[in-house]
């Protein structure tokens, strides 16, 4: 069994209602962070915690007593030190710093605010810590880390190799959960920015989106008949009645969606159609993986084949019965249909229903990730939601990843 730590971010600090730089700098919550952390700690009071531990900085102690722990407080989980722009106006650092900000994406030895910490410096720090926490974890348990955001998204860049061209990973929300698995094959992402106890959509996608991009939630279809039993694809192609009240649960709160497209698929169909309460718009190349000769094997078949899910070898061919679809192939067929929708959906919330396999290749794809890196995301549950933001530019952001608050309780 994994060793399972959740990091979380602070709530709204007096900083960041303020819009200035916040580094090892004390500020405490506004009373919106007081009300964020509360309602994360109804969505944690679930969760059998074997350890709470936080940023010594009085943001952090308060978000976990506000959650319902009394923390342990270690300087180790600090904010990286943002040097001399601690305190200053985040418009006024892009308008004298702008050069030194953009850099911040390709070069991770760069301190910040001249004499500050580096990204690579912070999340080594934080990179110890994790380390340190899985190390007083029995396998099965889980910690709670609360820290901040600066260093999560330092310390996730680093623990997934992320290449340093632009970004790729969303800014991380006000008392959102990234959880990392820590198994015998090493750390695993298994959730990402999840915030659905405050909003659908987390603030920063919701800003691209105003700005011209589009939001796509790529949504898993619910259990089928063929999850149900186990099944690889043998069975009724069809919702199970466990999927469909998943998925009415995920109707009722994902709030207002645009357009929605489905693979053709009855099980992605059926799920689709209960989202939009209409039939939605079938989109051929957003069918499941295909494995060829494992399509219709028993589900342990295709797990001692190390298939399961669309883990798929790479490579021409590559270790799929009869020449299945490769990792890369996934990935070539699905990008274009989701590079189309910032040029027809603009400004909008697009829902995509597809497959654990097809969803696991387009969020690897955003990341830079080939089939070598696969393993670092982990399966996706049925009915849960990973949101990629479009810019009006075109670069894709991951913005959550495996996201089912809705299923919770």
């Amino acid at each position: 069994m994994a060793r399972n730590v959740i990091l979380m971010r602070h709530g709204e600090s007096a900083a960041n209602a303020r819009g200035v730089w916040q580094g090892t700098g004390s500020s405490p919550l506004t009373a919106k962070g007081l009300r964020q952390a509360r309602r994360a700690g109804e969505r944690l009071a679930g969760r059998r915690l074997a350890l709470v531990e936080s940023s010594d900085l009085e943001r952090c102690v308060d978000t976990a007593r506000a959650v319902g722990f009394e923390p342990r407080r270690r300087p180790i989980w600090r904010e990286g030190d943002v040097g001399e722009w601690e305190g200053l106006d985040r418009r006024c650092v892009m308008a004298h710093f702008g050069e030194e900000l953009e850099r911040l994406h390709y070069d991770y030895d760069m301190p910040v605010g001249v004499t500050g910490e580096s990204p690579r410096q912070a999340g080594e720090r934080g990179w110890q810590g994790v380390h340190d926490v899985v190390g007083r974890l029995d396998e099965g348990q889980t910690a709670l880390v609360v820290t901040h955001a600066g260093l999560i998204g330092a310390l996730l860049r680093l623990v997934l190799g992320l290449p340093s061209d632009r970004r790729r990973l969303g800014v991380v929300s006000n008392t959102s959960f990234c959880e990392l698995s820590f198994g015998t094959d090493g750390a695993v992402m298994r959730r990402f920015n999840d915030a659905a106890h405050l909003a659908p959509v987390p603030a920063w996608p919701e800003q691209m989106r105003l700005a011209g991009g589009v939001v796509v939630e790529l949504i898993r279809h619910g259990a089928s008949y063929a999850n149900a039993a186990r099944g690889g694809r043998r069975g009724r192609d069809s919702l199970h009645p466990r999927g469909r009240a998943q998925t009415e649960r995920l109707r009722d709160g994902i709030g207002e969606i645009d357009e929605v497209y489905s693979s053709p698929l009855g099980r992605a169909m059926d799920t689709a159609g209960i989202l939009g309460g209409r039939p939605p718009v079938e989109v051929p190349g957003l069918g499941e993986v295909d494995l060829t000769g494992w399509n219709g094997d028993e589900w342990p078949e295709v797990e001692a084949a190390h298939l399961g899910d669309g883990d798929l070898k790479d490579g021409a061919g590559a270790g799929q019965p009869h020449g299945g679809e490769t990792w890369s192939e996934v990935q070539r067929r699905v990008s274009p249909f989701l590079e189309s929708l910032v040029r027809n959906h603009s400004h909008r919330r697009v829902a995509v229903v597809s497959h654990g396999g097809v969803i696991r290749a387009c969020a690897g794809s955003v990341l830079d990730f080939g089939f070598e890196k696969a393993r670092l995301l982990a399966s996706l549950d049925n009915a849960s939601v990973t949101q990629v933001v479009m810019g009006a530019s075109g670069n894709a952001v991951l913005a959550t990843y495996n996201i089912t608050a809705h299923l919770e309780n």
